[in-house]
């Protein structure tokens, strides 16, 4: 049976940490994006309140959704974590909010008895620090510890990044809602690969790899394997295609790719559409972080049926499950996990089955907010469906 939800004849008000929706959406993005969305569906009598300091796409476009954009006219020219610190909260109180959702890993300051539910993607802070931003650094040293503690809540996105927060600050994750993919992401048929390509440029064979151009994603590394096993004759024709905007301490990944542009051709950002062609047209799919919350470009060149190659850490693990092959990111390792595409190549596969969907996730994420609040949510905490969510070995939350 549906079940409204109301608190003191009113819709609950649940503010959203906006920041991920800015500009094009990466990894973050989508899944804020996406949670957005499957939330709409199962909190129907909830509105919803998105607070933002630069303009931003909307998931949902119901009357329901606000948009509260900061209108100070210093807001836009202010560093996202000084504005998310002392702007962000002033704008939450006007609102009356009954739960607000950290999407991004902070809190704002706010009123006394709004619960409150932190999502964390990884800790690369800790674990490697070298490779972020420096406002970043100096963001999560003052603020990260202490904002995670303090949530009512804690989400994680994969079970290796909740171990990891309860190794560094003896919190694991209260719940784990990983990142999916839909029903597009499935091995794409040859006219549509070959449409694409012909729009890219790409010629086959071709590696793909996938990711914002920052340290972290070890792309310089990939190149200098790929050249170097060029330059033995072992990939002499191949191509390297390399989708993601340009990010950060990236000079000399520019000139790589500069260098070598007869065979390495940067994309840039592609929009999720064309994505299952391009994977499914690659030989491989070749992710060789240095460290991820999770991955979920090795989910979805898993989910289109491409041979993965991608970094041996758990959260990978998860998201490649079986089907991947496994390397250390170092020289050795990827040039012995392109040998084994190139000599032992693992063959296509359909679709694989019970991929994680972003329904099952939001409805997990529903869950949550309903036990934080307990007193607001019908009969059973079920939510307009009248499903209860699934935990991260998918069986029903209590």
């Amino acid at each position: 049976m549906s079940t409204s939800l109301v608190v003191s004849n009113r819709p609950l008000r649940i503010g959203i940490d906006g920041r991920a929706l800015q500009g094009q959406r990466s990894g973050v993005g989508r899944y804020v994006w996406e949670l957005c969305r499957g939330l709409d569906r199962l909190l129907p009598n909830a509105r919803f309140f998105i607070y933002s300091h630069l303009p931003l796409e909307m998931p949902v476009t119901a009357g329901r959704w606000q948009l509260r954009l900061d209108s100070h006219p210093l807001a836009p020219r202010m560093k996202a974590i000084a504005w998310l610190k002392l702007r962000a909260g002033a704008l939450c109180r006007q609102d009356a909010l009954d739960l607000f959702w950290g999407t991004c890993s902070f809190l704002p300051s706010l009123p006394r008895g709004v619960r409150t539910v932190v999502t964390v993607y990884d800790l690369n802070y800790r674990l490697v620090p070298e490779t972020m931003e420096r406002s970043h650094q100096i963001a999560y040293a003052l603020f990260f510890r202490r904002d995670v503690l303090r949530a009512g809540t804690l989400v994680a996105i994969s079970r290796g990044t909740s171990e990891r927060l309860r190794g560094f600050l003896g919190r694991a994750a209260d719940q784990i809602v990983r990142p999916a993919v839909d029903e597009a992401f499935s091995p794409a048929p040859a006219a549509a690969i070959e449409a694409c390509l012909a729009r890219h440029s790409l010629k086959r064979p071709y590696l793909l790899a996938v990711g914002t151009w920052e340290p972290r994603k070890n792309l310089e590394l990939l190149i200098e394997t790929v050249r170097d096993m060029k330059q033995e004759g072992l990939f002499p024709v191949h191509r390297l295609a390399l989708v993601g905007r340009s990010g950060w301490k990236n000079s000399r990944l520019a000139e790589l790719v500069a260098r070598h542009s007869d065979w390495v051709l940067p994309l840039g950002y592609v929009p999720d559409e064309e994505m299952p062609a391009l994977y499914t047209g690659a030989e491989a799919f070749v992710f060789p972080s240095i460290y991820e919350g999770f991955g979920i470009p090795v989910l979805e060149a898993r989910a289109c049926g491409t041979p993965v190659v991608a970094t041996d850490i758990p959260e990978l693990r998860e998201a490649g499950g079986e089907d991947a092959i496994y390397i250390q990111p170092t020289a050795s390792g990827l040039r012995e996990g392109l040998l084994r595409v190139l000599q032992n190549p693992p063959g296509r596969r359909g679709r694989p089955t019970s991929l994680p969907t972003w329904e099952e996730g939001a409805r997990t994420l529903a869950t949550v907010f309903s036990a934080a609040l307990p007193a607001h949510f019908g009969e059973n905490g079920r939510l307009a469906d009248g499903r209860k969510g699934k935990d991260a070995d998918g069986r029903d939350t209590p």
